[in-house]
């Protein structure tokens, strides 16, 4: 038997209950109630031995039952019965030995009804003390098949016990982090018992507290010693927070105790790249020694997430063609996708091959069909950036027209005013006049999207409407040459020379080179 204590998060006192162990290893049942809100418990035996509670095995808030891992190294268990009483058995509650009343209390069972399809529920013809809550009810052979709880109204008359078969039965799972029962205790959990499913749970309990995550992730390590994911995130956690010596050697651990090696290789490549880009990393991480040991996993197992590893690399280091043919290869294996020819694009692109980034902008493209999805904007993007800048203005536009079909919520001014200089080159003289609005509706302060304006304006004949952008613009930036160039011819093909002349000579003023050539007679 047990008496436990259970504390909050600011070491005050929240409940003090009982409990009882059902194995010599130190596993416990006790009420839930009592440990909801808790940060910590702590235990003591009937000789008055304290001992920590270290972590929660099982809870259930429904049925009042909390299974728990005591620190202990030798304990008497009570043995739970294998098959559940019936109406009229008799039955006995154990009180925990200190108190006044510690005798047995003997009675029967009054009735029994069943949950979940094979636990029994018992209620009792007498009501016991509420101290006793938790203690365990035991059937005529000694073995336990209960744990009592209290009614529910001060006017009851009996006593209930739940099943210590279903209290036993509780775990955790991979689930548990989501779990609102669990949720509500604030103390450790344990590992689920397989280590998929404890795999899972760590995935789940992420990485925001930095001191509990890396508390699970060594006890997975001591729980499951020849699996690779517990040397992985160890190292890439220890990694992240700039304890290199100690990733190092959590991987070379990893490499005596595991057999996939190769996972071991690439996560220390993956992470050497991650923590170089990062501009985290010391100088004994390189690319080259990244993609030695990326080369290495592929030796051992060639995956298409290693060989993608490998390509970045390569592109890192500057060495385009190969990178280009590994980036391309993927589109052979179960990662092909529109990236790698974007990638791919970018390698040629690096070499000054425009044609090849259009053939390969083209190819992303493809992997879309009308109407596109918006997984297709990039590449939409990057092949009407290219597009332009071969001239080819009109498919340019037509690029651009779905990509902002696809991204209309979240377009700035900046893509207006570009869409508006291609339109401009294949003479949409009106599209271009909307889009320039459109960029200076979003960005009023902007003076170059009014000089812009001014531009469309005056090149569509419109010359009020040029000579008030141009002002606009000069409002917000009186220094800005450009716009005061622009005022000059405008002032000008109105016929108001003189107003032209000072602007010009206002923008020669600036340093405008162009306005100079245009006061000349």
């Amino acid at each position: 038997m047990l008496s436990i204590i259970t504390y909050d998060e600011r070491g005050q006192l929240l409940h003090s209950t009982t409990g009882f162990y059902i194995s010599t290893d130190g596993v416990a049942l006790s009420d839930y109630k009592s440990f909801k809100g808790a940060a910590r418990a702590v235990a003591f035996d009937a000789a008055g031995h304290e001992v920590p509670v270290t972590c929660i095995i099982g809870a259930n808030s429904l049925y009042d039952v909390v299974k728990l891992q005591v620190r202990a190294t030798k304990t008497y268990a009570l043995t739970i019965a294998s098959s559940s009483c019936v109406s009229g058995d008799r039955a006995f509650v154990l009180p925990y030995p200190s108190s006044q009343d510690g005798k047995p209390a003997a009675t029967s069972i009054a009735g029994v009804s069943t949950f979940n399809d094979r636990y029994a529920y018992y209620t009792l013809p007498v009501r016991l003390p509420e101290k006793w809550a938790s203690c365990p009810v035991m059937n005529e052979d000694g073995q336990v098949i209960g744990l009592l709880q209290m009614a529910a109204s001060a006017k009851d008359t009996c006593s209930y016990a739940v099943s210590a078969l279903f209290a036993d039965s509780l775990h955790t799972s991979a689930l548990t982090p989501t779990n609102a029962d669990y949720q509500a205790i604030l103390m450790k959990k344990a590992l689920p018992d397989e280590a998929s499913q404890a795999n899972s749970f760590i995935f789940l309990l992420g990485t925001r507290d930095t001191a509990t995550y890396l508390s699970y992730v060594n006890d997975y390590i001591a729980r499951f010693p020849a699996e690779v994911n517990g040397y992985t995130m160890l190292a890439e956690m220890k990694a992240a927070q700039g304890r290199y010596e100690e990733a190092e050697a959590t991987w070379d651990t990893g490499m005596k105790n595991t057999q996939k090696t190769d996972e071991l290789r690439y996560s220390r490549a993956n992470t050497l790249y991650r923590q170089i880009q990062a501009r985290r990393a010391p100088e004994t991480w390189t690319l080259d020694a990244a993609l030695q040991e990326v080369d290495a996993a592929i030796s051992l197992q060639p995956l298409p997430l290693y060989a993608s590893l490998k390509a970045q690399l390569l592109y890192s280091l500057k060495r385009y063609a190969e990178a280009c043919e590994q980036f391309l290869a993927l589109n052979q294996t179960n990662l092909r996708a529109a990236e790698n020819y974007l990638y791919a694009a970018q390698c040629q692109q690096m070499l000054a091959d425009t044609a090849a980034v259009l053939a390969l902008q083209d190819s992303a493209v493809a992997c879309y069909t009308r109407p596109y999805v918006e997984a297709a904007a990039p590449a939409l993007l990057m092949r009407a950036n290219t597009l332009q800048s071969v001239g080819r203005y009109r498919d340019a536009v037509r690029d651009l027209n779905d990509y902002e079909h696809l991204k209309a919520n979240t377009l700035s001014a900046n893509f207006y005013y570009r869409r508006m200089q291609a339109e401009m080159r294949c003479r949409m003289f009106q599209q271009a006049i909307d889009d320039i609005e459109r960029a200076v509706k979003m960005e009023p302060q902007e003076p170059l999207y009014h000089a812009e304006q001014a531009v469309v304006h005056f090149r569509c004949g419109q010359l009020d409407e040029a000579e008030a952008a141009a002002r606009a613009a000069i409002a917000l930036n009186p220094e800005f040459t450009d716009a005061h160039r622009i005022l000059g011819v405008c002032l000008r093909a109105q016929g108001k020379e003189n107003e032209a002349k000072a602007a010009l000579q206002r923008a020669v003023d600036l340093g405008d080179t162009m306005a100079k050539d245009l006061l000349t007679p």
